[in-house]
């Protein structure tokens, strides 16, 4: 009888301690994660990391820590999320040249962006612009273009490196429009391009929207067109608009995982993005930033993901666009 007992507690110790065990590993989060950004401190990813880390805080009852690694434009911080262990604790929070352009212009990505990550949410993007001179002649896009066709390789336009958003967005206009605008690279960054448009020593440059609204809003610059509807000045005509719709790149936001995340920490991360995204406050302030906010699930960023990766692959087959 003795013995009988003992087994009997021994079993409830044993049955207990299992099922302690698998309600700890039920349980997300249980540690701090970590949110990988593959730009430095400062930059649009950057700032939305340490947004959402902020708000994620009180829903996830975790802290959530911004750990920046940059380089080769944003392949270093990719490749470290895809070696990564799949348990929830290392997302990253990238911009779309990780997961796109990188791989159109690199033969040796260490990381494939379809099978290596885990989508989770798309926050929303920066929008692109050709913008001139407040001084220049050309008022219209089609004027700018029209010139360019009637004298190839006259117009230069300012880039801030060869292979990004700004770059393909240019050259996808150049190939549907037949107009043979120069690219003008510019390695020193949007500061250099800005003053090269001011001084006319380039009639025109491709970047991001925050990039340029301060000078759209003093006066100095005029927007030809941009890739989406920009709220603040709805009268800058889009690409599409002007007949030019392949001409929609957007520096898109992510959030994702590395490949084969658990279900379970998919179903816990996916909703308190979406909620964290969709805030009024957060989308106002991000808003404020130059960002603007669309969330997608996980299906639509995926989706979103390869077709990208699609067009911007033809466009570097086509145009010739290789690794600096």
């Amino acid at each position: 009888m003795f013995m009988r007992q003992k087994l009997w507690v021994i079993s409830g110790v044993i049955a207990f301690a299992l099922l302690g065990a698998a309600s700890a590993q039920e349980r997300y989060p249980s540690r701090p994660i970590k949110l990988v950004v593959a730009l430095g401190p400062g930059s649009g990813a950057d700032a939305l990391a340490r947004m959402l880390s902020d708000y994620l805080r009180d829903d996830l009852k975790t802290e959530l820590i911004v750990e920046n690694k940059p380089g080769a434009a944003g392949v270093l911080g990719g490749d470290f999320l895809a070696k990564s262990k799949p348990d929830g604790y290392t997302l990253g929070v990238f911009h779309a040249s990780v997961l796109t352009t990188a791989a159109a212009i690199n033969p040796n990505l260490p990381y494939d962006p379809l099978k290596d990550f885990t989508p989770l949410a798309h926050v929303g993007t920066n929008p692109l612009a050709l913008v001139v001179s407040a001084t220049s002649k050309w008022n219209k896009l089609e004027e700018l273009l029209d010139e360019a066709r009637k004298n190839p390789g006259k117009i230069g336009c300012g880039l801030i490196g060869m292979g990004s958003h700004s770059h393909f967005n240019l050259e996808l206009l150049r190939l549907d429009s037949g107009a043979e605008i120069t690219r003008v690279p510019y390695s020193a960054g949007t500061g250099a391009v800005i003053t090269a448009i001011l001084g006319d020593h380039i009639a025109c440059t491709s970047l991001t929207w925050p990039a340029v609204v301060g000078q759209v809003r003093g006066g100095k610059f005029r927007a030809l067109a941009v890739t989406s509807r920009i709220k603040e000045f709805p009268q800058i005509p889009t690409f599409a608009e002007k007949g030019f719709p392949r001409a929609s790149l957007e520096v898109f936001y992510a959030i994702v995982g590395p490949a084969n995340l658990p279900r379970e920490v998919v179903g816990r991360l996916v909703p308190a993005l979406e909620k964290a995204i969709r805030d009024p406050k957060n989308e106002a302030s991000l808003e404020k930033m130059g960002f603007s906010v669309s969330y997608e699930g996980p299906a639509k960023l995926s989706e979103r993901i390869a077709n990208e990766l699609a067009v911007v692959r033809e466009v570097a087959a086509k145009v010739g666009v290789k690794q600096d």
